[in-house]
């Protein structure tokens, strides 16, 4: 159920998340991360050397992959 906790707290949040943030959440490098934005995977406004997320895009995305 910490899957479904961490959705509910992305659908309830209502600015961006950091790079560092989704890397935290998804347990992802930042290389990763970068590959799956570059991929098309997740969608990211660019911000200097890093992304901003919007929290929804990442709910969505996990929400996808919850057995």
């Amino acid at each position: 159920m910490a899957a479904n906790t961490i959705i509910h707290q992305l659908r309830d949040r209502k600015t961006y998340l950091t790079t560092s943030e989704v890397m935290a959440i998804i347990r992802k490098s930042r290389n990763t991360l970068c590959g799956y934005v570059r991929d098309g995977v997740l969608s990211a406004i660019r911000m200097g050397d890093g992304y901003l997320f919007d929290p929804q895009v990442i709910a969505d995305w996990l929400d996808a992959r919850v057995v």
